[in-house]
Formats: structure tokens, C-alpha cells, sequence
């Protein structure tokens, strides 16, 4: 496991600050944040590359105050590879193994193998990356560090690379904390997510709970959610707004029923803020459109204009105005097809009241 406490480093002006989290044994966490916050440097002072000015790191049960790099049973892959360039590929992926025919099994999985004879110099980006994680797989470390290692592969290798990169993490039962910039790629490995700017940690948790329930708007648009809006929270009480004909459906955790009002718009939802200003944020995903109002028991219902759709292969991003509010909803590109979703058009989006997240 990796459980991380206050800890504080230092690189030149940069400073890691009372950074926070933990990766359970055997589990695959990821590290998102900005250009610059802090992410490679996080994986050198767990490597202990970059002393550790602050707080407490322990790696499996065992606290890493002095323990040398050598010492601390990590696999460390760089963003560029960083191979010996001295040595073959298969005298890389031999390095540090102390079980040669499970490094070559290794190397076979993951593609590298057919590299063998191959000159470090005479390797693309993408080689390198491949050979690199095959070297630190092959030394069966108890804590996996990757620094953007899918980066230079191919869409088509970068797939299969990481699925296998999972499933051996998983046979291996090897923790690991992976820094990348690609959201998808950190919902589909992520057992753990940490947001990381300015050498802190904003937010960390389960990939679904980080990315549906930001802690502050800036965290919201930073993973890509399209509708954040400021506005007004008044607390209903506890009758249920996004209800059922009938008795309202209990609502747990002493959450109450809420009205958002973000200018000429009022949401509704259900939470436990209290009365004052907020913000709401509504992911795309969760935007129901339909040329009439939507037969549902969602609350939530606006008439609005389409401005704008806009396609990138299979999902289609459909940015309408509502009362001069703009307010965007993603759907598949067939169904918008099907629709015959245009600017200009009016149409009806709808959406529960759970999707509405206070922060």
C-alpha cells in the first residue's frame, strides 16, 4: 500500500505541501492535475528521489524516513523511458531481475520482446515507453510509480498496453500510482484518484465519486464538466423535489430537498448545504434532450435553443441557450442524428434531481 500523510518535499522553488492520500495494497491509483503541479515530483519523494522534507510516507506497512531509493521495492517508469543506452533492449528488460524467464515472459506480453536485438538508440518514444515497463515489471516490485507511461504509444498499442499493464498489476497483486492527463484513462484503470495542483491535493478518492462529486467548482471544470453554475441554495426541507405520485421517498443521510436558483434558472435537488451562495454542477452526460417535454418524473425540465453541435466520432455535444443561459448536454451521435438536432431548433432538456451537485 501507499498512505501518504502531510507529506512535504522541496525542488528548487516548487514545494509539495501537506499532500494527503492513500492507495490500499494492491490497488491502481492515478494522479491528475495540471502542467506543473507536482506530479513527477510526488512520484520521486515516494521513490525517494527527492528527499522528504515533511510528513510521513509508508510503503506497505513500512515507514521510508531514510530508507534509500534501492531499498524501497519500486519500479519507477519515466514519462521518455530513461533505458541504459549502453545495453540492449533485452539486457533493459533483464536488469535488476532476478527471475530471467518471468522477465522475458513479461517482455512477451506486453509486445517487447520482439525488440530483443534491437539498439536503445534505434528506438522510437513509443519503444522506449514499452521496454521501460517491461523492465519494471520484470523486478516484481511491491510498488509500481508511472510517469505518463502509455504517452508516445500508438491509440491501438496504447489500449492494449494498458489492459495488460491491469492485468498483470492484478496477477502481481502490485500497488500502483500512475500520473496521466487523460481523464478516460484514469476512470478506466483508477481504483484511486488524486488531484494534485500546485502541490496540494484538492480532491482524492474512488475515479466515480472525484469526477461526479468535484469539492469546488474550480475541480469541476478542471475535469471537464461543462455546466457550473453560481447561484443561490435554499433548503426546502424533506419532501423529495424529483418525487413520485405518492408518498416521497425517504431520504437518507439527513439530506434535505434544495432549490438552486443560478440567475433565471432554478434546479432542484437533493443534498444537505445549507442556505447561501453556491455552485451547482450538472455533468453533460446527464442531460436528457427530446423535441417534446420528457414524460418523466424528473423536475428539472427547460425549453431552450441549440447554439451549437459539435461531433467527435461516436458523442455529440449539443450547447443550448436557456433564458440566455448556456447549458450543454452530450449524447450519442445517433441519437442526435435521429433527432435531427440543428442550431437553432427548440428543444426540451431535462434531468434528475441527483444530478445536481452542490459544492
Amino acid at each position: 500500500m501507499i498512505d501518504v500523510r502531510a507529506l512535504g518535499a522541496r525542488v528548487g522553488t516548487f514545494e509539495l505541501r501537506d499532500v494527503t492520500f492513500a492507495v490500499p495494497e494492491g490497488s491502481y491509483g492515478v494522479v491528475i492535475g495540471p502542467a506543473g503541479s507536482g506530479k513527477t515530483t510526488l512520484l520521486e519523494t515516494i521513490a525517494g528521489i527527492v528527499p522528504q522534507r515533511a510528513g510521513t510516507l509508508v510503503l506497505n506497512g513500512r515507514d521510508m524516513a531514510g530508507v534509500p531509493p534501492e531499498q524501497r521495492g519500486i519500479g519507477f517508469v519515466y514519462q521518455h523511458g530513461y533505458l541504459f543506452p549502453h545495453l540492449t533492449v533485452e539486457r533493459n528488460v533483464l536488469y535488476g531481475a532476478t527471475d530471467p524467464a518471468f522477465a522475458r515472459n513479461v517482455a512477451e506480453r506486453l509486445g517487447a520482446d520482439a525488440l530483443f536485438d534491437r539498439a536503445v538508440r534505434g528506438l522510437s518514444g513509443g519503444e522506449r515507453q514499452l521496454v521501460a515497463i517491461a523492465r519494471a515489471l520484470a523486478s516484481k516490485p511491491s510498488v509500481l510509480l508511472l510517469d505518463e507511461p502509455f504517452s508516445a504509444l500508438d491509440p491501438r498499442r496504447r489500449t492494449q498496453v494498458r489492459r495488460t499493464v491491469r492485468t498483470m498489476h492484478r496477477e502481481m497483486g502490485v500497488t500502483v500510482l500512475q500520473v496521466t492527463h487523460d481523464f478516460t484513462e484514469a476512470g478506466l484503470l483508477g481504483d484511486v484518484a488524486i488531484l494534485l495542483d500546485a502541490g496540494r491535493v484538492l480532491q482524492w478518492g474512488p475515479p466515480e465519486r472525484v469526477f461526479r462529486e468535484p469539492a469546488s467548482p474550480y475541480i469541476a471544470e478542471f475535469l471537464g464538466a461543462e455546466n457550473v453554475f453560481a447561484g443561490e441554495v435554499h433548503v426546502l426541507g424533506d419532501a423529495a423535489p424529483d418525487w413520485v405520485l405518492g408518498d416521497a421517498p425517504p431520504l437518507a443521510r439527513g439530506h434535505h430537498a434544495i432549490e438552486f436558483r443560478a440567475g433565471p434558472l432554478t434546479f432542484y435537488t437533493v443534498g444537505d448545504a445549507s442556505n447561501g451562495a453556491g455552485y451547482a454542477v450538472i455533468r453533460a452526460e446527464e442531460i436528457l434532450l427530446a423535441r417534446e417535454p420528457h414524460p418523466s418524473s424528473a423536475r428539472n425540465q427547460f425549453e431552450g435553443v441549440i447554439a451549437e453541435v459539435a461531433t467527435l466520432g461516436a458523442l455529440t455535444r449539443v450547447a443550448l441557450d436557456v433564458s440566455g443561459v448556456p447549458l450543454v448536454a452530450a449524447l450519442t451521435t445517433r441519437s442526435a442524428q435521429e433527432l435531427a438536432f440543428a442550431p437553432g431548433a427548440r428543444v426540451w432538456a431535462s434531468f434528475k434531481a441527483m444530478a445536481v451537485h452542490l459544492c
